[in-house]
């Protein structure tokens, strides 16, 4: 096992840990767990096995195996990118909601 691998396999075994730790404080929902969890172990496999990706990406068509992990990683990132864009989104209509509350209760106390 070459010295990459090792630190590899050793980060991905770190960012499982919080993610389980995240789980388990409740910040992370069971799906997003799971969800982060076949990666980190994907990662894992794929750090022991690597050939795996060029047989994976053979099949598929694409030439190298680190070409179908960038496609994938891409792919990946631009998913997490809109979920973060949606949630964004959602949290600044609740902050004006919220600020507009304020304001209008602010009035009302004011006149009182």
């Amino acid at each position: 096992m070459e010295i990459i691998q090792i630190i590899i396999v050793l980060f991905a075994l770190f960012a499982l840990s919080r993610a389980f730790l995240r789980f388990k404080d409740n910040r992370l929902s069971k799906n997003e767990f799971l969800f982060w969890t076949a990666i980190w172990l994907a990662v894992i496999v794929i750090s022991f096995i690597p050939n795996l990706t060029t047989q994976i990406s053979n099949f598929l068509g694409i030439g190298r195996g680190i070409d179908l992990i960038v496609y994938i990683s891409v792919i990946v990132m631009f998913y997490l990118i809109f979920r973060l864009y949606v949630k964004l989104e959602s949290v600044e209509k609740e902050v004006t909601l919220l600020v507009r509350k304020f304001a209008l209760d602010t009035k009302e106390k004011k006149k009182k």
